[in-house]
């Protein structure tokens, strides 16, 4: 009886065994990244050498790119953006809750490089 009690067990870790490893080898094959293309990236996506939207970078890079700081311990937002991909220009309004500004900006991009502001200018 004990010699059945002892082989019963063995089998159900080895069942147990045997499906932890197919859930990991399942698991492991499925998290290879896969680069998407730019145009469907997230906007919390990084550029690391790859380009992401040009308004998802200046919203993402807005508190570094405005010549203006941030006040009162606010933190800078983007409430409005456009861009003139044609041109390389954009136009973007932004705040902190205390101050608002409108600025102007124009940039490059490539595969290479990711995206880089040129020019970032407040409108008076």
């Amino acid at each position: 009886m004990q010699d059945m009690n002892t082989n019963a067990a063995l089998a159900t870790i080895g069942i147990v065994v045997l499906i932890g490893l197919g859930v990991y080898a399942a698991t492991r094959s499925s998290t290879t990244p896969v680069r998407t293309p730019t145009t469907t990236q997230q906007e919390n996506a990084a550029p690391q050498g790859k380009l992401m939207s040009i308004e998802s970078y200046v919203t993402h890079n807005i508190s570094a790119l405005s010549p203006e700081k941030e006040t009162l311990g606010g933190t800078f937002y983007v409430t409005e953006i456009s861009v003139d991909s044609e041109k390389k220009t954009g136009h973007v309004k932004y705040e902190d809750g205390h101050n608002a500004y409108e600025a102007d900006f124009s940039y490059t991009a490539a595969d290479q490089t990711g995206i880089n502001i040129t020019s970032f200018v407040i409108r008076k």
